[in-house]
Protein backbone atom coordinates (compact mmCIF):
# COMPACT_ATOMS: atom_id res chain seq x y z
CA UNK A 1 0.00 0.00 0.00
CA UNK A 2 2.81 2.13 0.91
CA UNK A 3 4.27 1.69 -2.50
CA UNK A 4 1.31 2.23 -3.92
CA UNK A 5 0.81 5.53 -2.32
CA UNK A 6 4.58 6.30 -3.32
CA UNK A 7 3.75 5.99 -6.69
CA UNK A 8 1.09 8.40 -6.90
CA UNK A 9 2.67 10.99 -5.30
CA UNK A 10 5.70 10.87 -7.82
CA UNK A 11 2.96 10.79 -10.21
CA UNK A 12 1.50 14.21 -8.90
CA UNK A 13 4.55 15.58 -8.48
CA UNK A 14 5.74 14.21 -12.33
CA UNK A 15 2.29 16.14 -13.39
CA UNK A 16 2.65 19.09 -11.42
CA UNK A 17 5.63 20.28 -13.15
CA UNK A 18 4.74 19.49 -16.49
CA UNK A 19 1.92 22.10 -15.65
CA UNK A 20 4.34 24.13 -14.14
CA UNK A 21 6.49 24.27 -17.42
CA UNK A 22 3.44 24.40 -19.48
CA UNK A 23 2.13 27.32 -18.01
CA UNK A 24 5.60 29.43 -18.28
CA UNK A 25 5.66 28.26 -21.89
CA UNK A 26 2.19 29.69 -22.60
CA UNK A 27 2.96 33.13 -21.06
CA UNK A 28 6.48 33.01 -22.69
CA UNK A 29 4.42 32.33 -25.91
CA UNK A 30 1.57 35.20 -25.18
CA UNK A 31 4.43 38.04 -23.99
CA UNK A 32 6.09 37.11 -27.20
CA UNK A 33 3.18 37.39 -29.32
CA UNK A 34 2.14 40.47 -27.58
CA UNK A 35 5.65 42.19 -28.03
CA UNK A 36 5.60 40.88 -31.20
CA UNK A 37 2.43 43.03 -32.51
CA UNK A 38 3.88 45.48 -30.50
CA UNK A 39 7.38 45.59 -32.26
CA UNK A 40 5.53 45.56 -35.66
CA UNK A 41 3.19 48.93 -34.94
CA UNK A 42 6.55 50.81 -33.53
CA UNK A 43 8.16 50.21 -36.82
CA UNK A 44 5.79 52.71 -38.16
CA UNK A 45 6.62 55.29 -35.47
CA UNK A 46 8.74 57.76 -36.81
CA UNK A 47 8.92 60.49 -39.75
CA UNK A 48 7.73 59.11 -43.56
CA UNK A 49 8.63 60.89 -46.93
CA UNK A 50 6.87 61.00 -49.80
CA UNK A 51 8.11 58.97 -53.10
CA UNK A 52 7.60 58.13 -56.16
CA UNK A 53 7.50 54.88 -58.08
CA UNK A 54 8.74 54.69 -61.51
CA UNK A 55 8.54 51.07 -62.77
CA UNK A 56 10.42 48.93 -60.56
CA UNK A 57 12.40 51.90 -58.87
CA UNK A 58 11.52 54.18 -56.24
CA UNK A 59 12.86 57.70 -55.96
CA UNK A 60 12.52 60.86 -53.52
CA UNK A 61 11.72 63.92 -54.90
CA UNK A 62 13.96 66.48 -52.90
CA UNK A 63 11.97 69.54 -53.54
CA UNK A 64 8.55 67.46 -52.21
CA UNK A 65 6.85 69.06 -49.56
CA UNK A 66 4.53 66.07 -48.54
CA UNK A 67 5.25 63.74 -45.35
CA UNK A 68 3.52 62.44 -42.46
CA UNK A 69 4.94 61.57 -38.78
CA UNK A 70 3.41 58.85 -36.46
CA UNK A 71 4.16 58.67 -32.37
CA UNK A 72 2.85 56.40 -30.03
CA UNK A 73 -0.86 58.06 -30.34
CA UNK A 74 -0.69 60.54 -32.82
CA UNK A 75 -0.52 60.73 -37.02
CA UNK A 76 0.07 64.10 -38.38
CA UNK A 77 -0.22 64.33 -42.45
CA UNK A 78 1.18 67.37 -44.15
CA UNK A 79 0.84 68.16 -47.30
CA UNK A 80 1.51 71.87 -49.11
CA UNK A 81 -2.31 72.49 -49.11
CA UNK A 82 -3.05 72.17 -45.26
CA UNK A 83 -1.74 69.86 -42.10
CA UNK A 84 -3.96 67.45 -40.42
CA UNK A 85 -3.54 66.49 -36.90
CA UNK A 86 -5.41 63.31 -35.66
CA UNK A 87 -5.15 61.50 -32.29
CA UNK A 88 -5.20 57.07 -32.74
CA UNK A 89 -8.07 55.59 -31.10
CA UNK A 90 -6.91 52.05 -31.67
CA UNK A 91 -5.25 49.88 -33.67
CA UNK A 92 -5.95 46.84 -35.86
CA UNK A 93 -4.15 44.19 -37.69
CA UNK A 94 -5.96 42.56 -40.36
CA UNK A 95 -3.46 40.08 -43.00
CA UNK A 96 -0.37 42.31 -44.24
CA UNK A 97 -2.26 45.65 -43.12
CA UNK A 98 -2.31 47.51 -40.19
CA UNK A 99 -5.56 49.94 -39.35
CA UNK A 100 -4.99 53.05 -37.23
CA UNK A 101 -8.42 54.16 -36.42
CA UNK A 102 -8.89 57.74 -35.60
CA UNK A 103 -12.54 57.35 -33.97
CA UNK A 104 -14.35 54.24 -32.19
CA UNK A 105 -16.91 53.70 -35.08
CA UNK A 106 -14.11 53.21 -37.44
CA UNK A 107 -15.08 55.77 -39.72
CA UNK A 108 -11.81 57.44 -40.48
CA UNK A 109 -8.48 55.35 -40.85
CA UNK A 110 -5.14 54.75 -42.04
CA UNK A 111 -3.61 51.76 -43.37
CA UNK A 112 -0.13 51.18 -43.53
CA UNK A 113 1.51 48.08 -45.23
CA UNK A 114 4.80 47.24 -46.05
CA UNK A 115 6.01 47.11 -49.74
CA UNK A 116 10.30 46.75 -49.05
CA UNK A 117 11.25 46.58 -45.14
CA UNK A 118 14.60 46.73 -45.72
CA UNK A 119 14.61 49.95 -47.67
CA UNK A 120 11.70 51.17 -44.92
CA UNK A 121 9.34 51.90 -47.78
CA UNK A 122 5.67 51.12 -47.11
CA UNK A 123 1.84 51.86 -48.32
CA UNK A 124 0.01 54.53 -46.67
CA UNK A 125 -3.72 54.92 -47.84
CA UNK A 126 -6.55 57.10 -45.94
CA UNK A 127 -9.72 55.99 -45.80
CA UNK A 128 -10.69 54.51 -49.19
CA UNK A 129 -8.34 56.69 -51.07
CA UNK A 130 -5.45 55.69 -53.80
CA UNK A 131 -2.53 54.13 -51.67
CA UNK A 132 0.99 56.43 -51.87
CA UNK A 133 4.45 55.13 -50.84
CA UNK A 134 6.55 56.36 -48.24
CA UNK A 135 9.60 55.92 -47.10
CA UNK A 136 11.06 56.32 -43.79
CA UNK A 137 13.18 59.36 -43.54
CA UNK A 138 16.04 57.32 -41.53
CA UNK A 139 15.99 55.05 -44.75
CA UNK A 140 16.32 57.39 -47.78
CA UNK A 141 19.61 56.77 -48.61
CA UNK A 142 18.29 53.47 -49.39
CA UNK A 143 16.61 54.81 -53.05
CA UNK A 144 18.02 57.68 -55.38
CA UNK A 145 16.82 61.53 -55.02
CA UNK A 146 16.66 64.37 -57.49
CA UNK A 147 14.95 67.47 -58.09
CA UNK A 148 10.99 66.92 -60.01
CA UNK A 149 9.36 69.73 -60.71
CA UNK A 150 10.61 71.48 -63.84
CA UNK A 151 11.88 75.63 -62.95
CA UNK A 152 8.58 77.55 -62.56
CA UNK A 153 8.14 80.22 -65.93
CA UNK A 154 8.25 83.52 -65.11
CA UNK A 155 8.29 86.62 -66.97
CA UNK A 156 9.77 89.68 -66.25
CA UNK A 157 9.36 93.51 -66.28
CA UNK A 158 12.05 94.85 -65.01
CA UNK A 159 12.35 98.12 -67.92
CA UNK A 160 8.92 99.16 -66.48
CA UNK A 161 9.78 101.02 -63.77
CA UNK A 162 13.76 102.68 -62.62
CA UNK A 163 12.73 101.83 -58.90
CA UNK A 164 11.49 98.62 -59.03
CA UNK A 165 11.92 95.31 -61.05
CA UNK A 166 8.33 92.94 -61.42
CA UNK A 167 8.38 89.25 -62.08
CA UNK A 168 5.09 87.48 -62.71
CA UNK A 169 5.84 83.53 -61.32
CA UNK A 170 3.88 80.69 -61.96
CA UNK A 171 4.03 78.76 -58.10
CA UNK A 172 1.99 76.00 -59.74
CA UNK A 173 0.83 74.47 -62.78
CA UNK A 174 -2.19 71.83 -63.88
CA UNK A 175 0.29 70.34 -66.51
CA UNK A 176 3.38 70.41 -64.85
CA UNK A 177 5.18 68.93 -67.41
CA UNK A 178 4.34 71.22 -70.55
CA UNK A 179 4.35 73.96 -67.67
CA UNK A 180 0.75 75.05 -68.96
CA UNK A 181 -2.73 76.16 -67.05
CA UNK A 182 -1.63 77.98 -64.27
CA UNK A 183 -3.72 77.19 -60.97
CA UNK A 184 -1.23 80.15 -58.59
CA UNK A 185 1.30 82.55 -59.41
CA UNK A 186 3.09 85.38 -57.84
CA UNK A 187 3.72 89.17 -57.98
CA UNK A 188 7.84 89.64 -56.52
CA UNK A 189 8.31 93.52 -56.49
CA UNK A 190 12.00 93.94 -55.72
CA UNK A 191 13.49 97.27 -55.12
CA UNK A 192 16.63 97.63 -57.50
CA UNK A 193 18.69 99.66 -55.02
CA UNK A 194 18.06 98.00 -51.55
CA UNK A 195 17.03 94.52 -53.03
CA UNK A 196 14.37 94.33 -51.04
CA UNK A 197 11.23 92.02 -52.16
CA UNK A 198 7.94 91.75 -51.67
CA UNK A 199 5.56 88.43 -52.73
CA UNK A 200 2.11 89.16 -53.72
CA UNK A 201 0.20 86.24 -54.30
CA UNK A 202 -1.78 86.61 -57.59
CA UNK A 203 -4.99 85.76 -57.51
CA UNK A 204 -7.54 86.10 -60.95
CA UNK A 205 -10.72 85.98 -61.41
CA UNK A 206 -10.35 82.44 -62.89
CA UNK A 207 -7.51 80.86 -63.89
CA UNK A 208 -9.28 78.72 -66.06
CA UNK A 209 -9.40 81.45 -69.18
CA UNK A 210 -5.75 80.73 -69.11
CA UNK A 211 -3.19 78.33 -70.88
CA UNK A 212 -0.37 80.15 -69.90
CA UNK A 213 0.33 83.42 -67.43
CA UNK A 214 -0.93 86.29 -68.30
CA UNK A 215 2.85 88.14 -69.36
CA UNK A 216 1.33 90.46 -71.79
CA UNK A 217 -1.13 92.63 -69.47
CA UNK A 218 1.06 94.38 -66.71
CA UNK A 219 1.36 97.92 -66.78
CA UNK A 220 3.48 100.19 -64.17
CA UNK A 221 1.94 104.17 -63.63
CA UNK A 222 0.90 106.30 -61.23
CA UNK A 223 -2.94 105.69 -60.87
CA UNK A 224 -3.71 107.96 -57.75
CA UNK A 225 -1.51 110.88 -58.55
CA UNK A 226 0.22 110.77 -55.25
CA UNK A 227 4.23 110.62 -56.79
CA UNK A 228 4.21 106.76 -56.24
CA UNK A 229 4.58 104.10 -59.39
CA UNK A 230 2.03 101.61 -58.46
CA UNK A 231 1.01 98.45 -60.89
CA UNK A 232 -2.00 97.09 -62.77
CA UNK A 233 -2.19 93.22 -63.67
CA UNK A 234 -5.31 91.39 -65.58
CA UNK A 235 -7.50 90.10 -63.38
CA UNK A 236 -10.61 88.85 -65.75
CA UNK A 237 -9.32 88.41 -69.63
CA UNK A 238 -13.35 87.08 -70.27
CA UNK A 239 -15.61 89.48 -72.69
CA UNK A 240 -14.64 92.29 -74.96
CA UNK A 241 -12.55 93.84 -72.35
CA UNK A 242 -9.61 92.81 -70.38
CA UNK A 243 -10.22 93.71 -66.76
CA UNK A 244 -7.57 94.77 -64.37
CA UNK A 245 -6.71 94.85 -60.21
CA UNK A 246 -4.33 97.57 -59.34
CA UNK A 247 -1.73 97.51 -56.79
CA UNK A 248 -1.24 100.83 -55.08
CA UNK A 249 2.42 101.46 -53.36
CA UNK A 250 2.89 103.33 -49.83
CA UNK A 251 5.44 105.12 -48.60
CA UNK A 252 7.09 102.13 -47.43
CA UNK A 253 7.61 100.58 -50.71
CA UNK A 254 4.53 98.09 -50.48
CA UNK A 255 1.98 97.15 -52.50
CA UNK A 256 -1.76 96.41 -51.77
CA UNK A 257 -4.90 96.64 -53.45
CA UNK A 258 -7.36 99.48 -52.62
CA UNK A 259 -10.93 98.65 -52.97
CA UNK A 260 -11.81 102.05 -52.85
CA UNK A 261 -10.03 102.91 -56.46
CA UNK A 262 -12.91 103.37 -59.18
CA UNK A 263 -11.55 101.32 -61.61
CA UNK A 264 -10.51 98.28 -58.92
CA UNK A 265 -11.17 95.03 -61.30
CA UNK A 266 -12.07 97.66 -64.11
CA UNK A 267 -10.57 98.40 -67.53
CA UNK A 268 -7.20 99.48 -67.56
CA UNK A 269 -6.23 103.16 -67.36
CA UNK A 270 -4.69 104.39 -70.16
CA UNK A 271 -5.29 107.75 -70.50
CA UNK A 272 -4.09 109.73 -67.41
CA UNK A 273 -3.86 113.85 -66.68
CA UNK A 274 -1.55 113.93 -63.81
CA UNK A 275 -2.18 118.06 -64.08
CA UNK A 276 -6.03 117.69 -63.55
CA UNK A 277 -5.86 114.36 -61.47
CA UNK A 278 -8.13 112.81 -64.15
CA UNK A 279 -7.76 109.52 -65.49
CA UNK A 280 -10.51 108.87 -68.72
CA UNK A 281 -11.62 105.75 -70.33
CA UNK A 282 -14.06 104.86 -73.69
CA UNK A 283 -15.71 101.44 -74.25
CA UNK A 284 -17.89 100.36 -77.06
CA UNK A 285 -21.73 99.99 -76.20
CA UNK A 286 -23.49 98.13 -78.77
CA UNK A 287 -23.04 98.72 -82.81
CA UNK A 288 -22.58 102.55 -82.83
CA UNK A 289 -21.94 104.36 -79.25
CA UNK A 290 -18.97 104.82 -77.18
CA UNK A 291 -18.64 105.49 -73.47
CA UNK A 292 -16.47 108.20 -72.12
CA UNK A 293 -15.94 107.66 -68.29
CA UNK A 294 -14.00 110.67 -66.63
CA UNK A 295 -13.13 110.01 -62.52
CA UNK A 296 -10.95 113.18 -60.94
CA UNK A 297 -9.43 112.66 -57.67
CA UNK A 298 -10.56 115.67 -55.17
CA UNK A 299 -8.71 117.31 -52.83
CA UNK A 300 -10.18 115.07 -50.09
CA UNK A 301 -8.78 112.23 -51.51
CA UNK A 302 -12.53 110.96 -52.80
CA UNK A 303 -12.64 109.77 -56.33
CA UNK A 304 -15.77 111.43 -58.37
CA UNK A 305 -16.89 110.08 -61.36
CA UNK A 306 -18.70 111.65 -64.80
CA UNK A 307 -20.07 109.99 -68.34
CA UNK A 308 -21.77 110.66 -71.47
CA UNK A 309 -21.89 108.40 -74.20
CA UNK A 310 -21.33 109.79 -78.05
CA UNK A 311 -22.45 108.12 -81.27
CA UNK A 312 -19.91 106.70 -83.41
CA UNK A 313 -19.00 108.63 -86.12
CA UNK A 314 -19.18 106.72 -89.61
CA UNK A 315 -17.58 107.66 -92.72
Amino acid sequence: MRNILNKLSYIGLFLSIINSCQSKEEKKQTNSSGNSEEVSNNLYIGKWLSINKEGNQYYYCTDSDRFFEINKDKIYDHTPMEDSDFNIDHIKEKENQTFFYIDKQESSYYILSWVDKNKGIISYQFNKDSPNFFIAEKKLKSIDSKTCQPKAKSCDFNNLSSKYNFVLEAGEYKNEKEQTYPISAWVIVTNKKSGKSQEIHFEPNSWATYSNLPCDSFSVKDFNFDGLEDFAIVWDQGGAEKLYEYYFQDEKGNFTPVESFPLQHGILAENIDTTNKTITTQSIVGCCHINMNKYKLNANGIWETSSEQREVKRN
